[in-house]
This record gives C-alpha cells, sequence and structure tokens, in this order.
C-alpha cells in the first residue's frame, strides 16, 4: 500500500514537472516614453495579479519589463497590449525591442534593412508587429532619430518556423 502511493506521489511529481512547464514563456519588452520609478511597485503589482501572470520584474539597467506567463491563459499578444493600455501607450508606437527568451539549436539570426522609414512610429510598429508573429524571438533596431535610411532590425528567429521565404516576405513588406 505504502508502495503504490509513494508511485503515485511520484508520477504526480513527474506530471508536474514536466507538463505544467509546457506552457511557461517568458518574455523581455522594451518601451520607448517610460520611466518606471515613479509608479514602479504598483505597476508591477498590478501585473502580477493579472491572470496567466506568474511573475513580472522591471530591470533597471536596461528599462526593460520581464514577465514570465502562462501562455495557456493569456497570449501574447493580450500581455502586450494589457502592458501598453496601463502605461497610456496603447495609441502610441512604443515597443522599441524584444526578447522570448527562448533557446535551442534552431535560433538563428537575420537583419531586415528598412530602406526608407518615415517616421520613428512606423518602425515601433513594424518591431511591435514582428513580437506577435510566431517563430520571431526576438527584435532591436539601431535606429538614432537622425538617419531615416537603410535602417536596420536586427531578428533572432527559429528556423523550423520560419523558412527563407517567410523572411523575404517580412522584408518585402516593411520595404512595401
Amino acid at each position: 500500500m505504502k508502495k503504490s502511493i509513494l508511485l503515485d506521489f511520484f508520477f504526480f511529481l513527474f506530471v508536474l514537472y514536466f507538463c505544467c512547464d509546457a506552457y511557461m514563456e517568458k518574455i523581455k519588452i522594451k518601451f520607448d516614453y517610460v520611466s518606471y520609478y515613479d509608479f514602479e511597485e504598483e505597476f508591477l503589482l498590478y501585473l502580477s495579479k493579472s491572470y496567466g501572470i506568474i511573475s513580472a520584474d522591471i530591470d533597471k539597467k536596461t528599462n526593460e519589463i520581464i514577465v514570465e506567463y502562462d501562455s495557456s491563459k493569456i497570449s501574447l499578444e493580450l500581455l502586450t497590449k494589457e502592458i501598453l493600455i496601463y502605461l497610456g501607450l496603447d495609441k502610441i508606437p512604443s515597443v522599441i525591442a524584444f526578447d522570448k527568451c527562448v533557446s535551442n539549436s534552431h535560433i538563428r539570426k537575420d537583419i531586415i534593412v528598412i530602406k526608407d522609414i518615415c517616421c520613428e512610429y512606423c518602425l515601433k510598429d513594424m518591431i511591435k508587429e514582428l513580437l506577435v508573429v510566431d517563430g520571431i524571438e526576438s527584435a532591436y533596431t539601431d535606429f538614432d532619430y537622425v538617419n531615416k535610411y537603410n535602417v536596420n532590425i536586427f531578428i533572432t528567429y527559429d528556423d523550423t518556423i520560419i523558412n527563407e521565404e517567410k523572411l523575404v516576405d517580412l522584408k518585402n513588406k516593411f520595404n512595401g
């Protein structure tokens, strides 16, 4: 009897360890126009009480929001909208970089060169659009607010999800 209970307990732990982690994801997002010093505590409390959020923190050195979440309960798109609405940035393009914190052997790097952006808002919209593309794992730019020609968006992507054709489509879309 005791052996059976122990086996059931270890089986439960095994399932808990390997299955519950399947939907846990982590994202680092950097927004423009934000200094968290005035409301950091209440912002983190708001995030931590949101459905599907496991933990939230702010890296003060990089000014990034780091969120661990359960993707079976909240999508990355909804999570991003929640943050933008709380920060009052839902109508202003403001995502300037992100990292989905994925590490596997299929991660590749590439650069999307934007030949001519009309403004910084268009560039931020492009980065926000990349945020919700399945397989794009991170994006950031070298935009300096002076030169609007040949602006680079550095991306990492999973080559099992994003193929060469999809990369070409993204590059053409952002230069169209």
